[in-house]
């Protein structure tokens, strides 16, 4: 890995309550929505499959991707590269798994397909190269909190 600027050597999930105290709530929804994310993606096969839902193709763009491909399309200028890029390979992967030729399905736990072990390995990696352990049981109420202020003072 990279050596980074000392300045982006922190987690991100460090600055939470620095965004929280200067009103800067989208940062803040969109990191407690990529957790979450990010935790489905590191699963192993069975609980994944567990988790999914009933229409597991749709269900894994909507529940999840979809925050992953948020994040790096709305955070990038705020994420040290090494971050970003690690994120953004993670997201080719998962989008380039489900388009395969292999017949990889998820409605029959294509979840347990091999090349799904090494995305798991990369999710487990950002979760940590965020922080998100150490921010993961504030973030529901966070994210309430700054949804509620956003309704309130919108831009």
């Amino acid at each position: 890995m990279s050596e980074t600027p000392s300045h982006c050597s922190a987690p991100l999930a460090s600055n939470v309550w620095s965004w929280y105290g200067q009103d800067e709530y989208r940062k803040i929804i969109l990191l407690g929505e990529l957790g979450p994310a990010l935790e489905f993606l590191a699963l192993e096969a069975e609980r994944q499959r567990e988790e999914i839902g009933c229409c597991a193709e749709c269900n894994l763009w909507s529940d999840y991707l979809e925050y992953l491909d948020g994040f790096v399309t709305h955070f990038p200028a705020n994420l040290a590269p090494h971050l970003l890029s690690h994120l953004q390979a993670l997201l080719r992967g998962c989008e380039a798994l489900c388009r395969e030729a292999y017949g990889v399905t998820l409605e029959d736990n294509g979840f347990q397909h091999p090349q799904w072990q090494p995305l798991r390995e990369a999710a487990r990696e950002a979760l940590a190269l965020l922080g998100w352990p150490e921010v993961r049981e504030h973030m529901p109420e966070l994210i309430e909190d700054c949804r509620a202020a956003l309704r309130k003072w919108p831009d």
